[in-house]
């Protein structure tokens, strides 16, 4: 029989470093050619939509299932040669997949002094994102910035009890980004949210939040003046990633530019300067969820067999 596995056990079980080193570790496998990711698809159902990943790991035999949208969210975990393993909810999964590739990819792009953080956004994606930045340790302090007033305090009240740094809500995004050296995008909006000019040189940049073509969190100057540019998933970034389709559409996007975050995690982020800028979009990707579903199943049931 498959176990279902319900999100108060995640929230009891899982470690955010052990996400972020199962989430790196299947990128890897993506880059050797171990792991395929399949691009998200999305249909209309009722006034929704239905969203639909996918990954297979050859070297665990295992391969996951995400289906979200008008009922919940759920993973589905098979093995290649056992059928389905578990049935899992996965709305807490998914904030904790996505925070740990933001931190995989921070660590790997960012200047190793960097420390102070600007987050953009206050909702159910932004917790995880300051867990994992925290878990790599390259997080001091934190601004915060979402527009109701209200949101932005309690979430900062909510936070300073799981994090061991100062955070502090400001008055804009600008404020929020104006002196850190990491800034993070965490929000569903249609035009962007963080310019430009507020950022100052060397900044590592996680647009994280929108991941739908008709979305767009990041000036895309950001991403044309950007010395590296990193994807979970190039070709999943052609339909869904904002900002890069808004600079193809005006005709100044290279998308030769874009590169796989497992590739730069095995061949090493090319040199960066001092002022140079660095971009991680971040779409939520089906390898992704085999990591953590790999790992969650594995703590549960006494398995060993998660990649590692």
């Amino acid at each position: 029989m498959p176990l279902y596995l319900d999100e108060t056990l995640a929230k009891d079980s899982l470690s955010m470093p052990d996400i972020v080193e199962a989430v790196r570790n299947m990128f890897l496998g993506q880059y050797r050619g171990e792991v395929r990711n399949v691009p998200r698809t999305r249909a209309p159902i009722f006034d929704r939509s239905l969203n639909v990943t996918a990954a297979t790991d050859s070297i665990t035999g295992r391969y996951a299932v995400k289906v979200y949208g008008a009922g919940g969210f759920h993973i589905l975990l098979y093995s290649r040669g056992e059928g389905l393993l578990a049935i899992m909810e996965a709305d807490w999964l998914g904030q904790l997949r996505t925070g740990a590739a933001t931190g995989v990819a921070t660590q790997l792009l960012a200047r190793p002094t960097s420390r102070k953080v600007g987050l953009i956004g206050a909702g159910r994606q932004a917790r995880c994102q300051l867990l994992a930045l925290q878990a790599i340790g390259m997080m001091d302090e934190v601004r915060v910035f979402a527009r109701d007033q209200a949101t932005r305090e309690n979430f900062c009240c909510q936070m300073a009890g799981l994090l061991s740094c100062c955070i502090r809500a400001v008055d804009s995004a600008e404020s929020a980004v104006s002196e850190a050296d990491i800034v993070v995008t965490a929000t569903n909006s249609t035009t962007p949210v963080l310019q430009r000019a507020w950022l100052l040189p060397g900044v590592h940049v996680n647009g994280m939040g929108a991941n739908a073509a008709g979305r767009s969190e990041l000036d895309p100057q950001i991403v044309a003046d950007a010395e590296t540019v990193a994807t979970d998933d190039p070709s999943q970034a052609r339909a869904e990633a904002g900002e890069f389709i808004t600079l193809d559409k005006a005709g100044r996007m290279d998308w030769g530019r874009i590169n796989p975050l497992g590739r730069l995690l095995a061949e090493g982020a090319p040199v960066r300067s001092s002022t140079g800028i660095t971009v991680f979009k971040s779409l939520g990707c089906g390898l992704e969820d085999l990591a953590i579903a790999s790992l969650f199943f594995d703590q549960i049931s006494g398995d060993g067999s998660a990649r590692s």
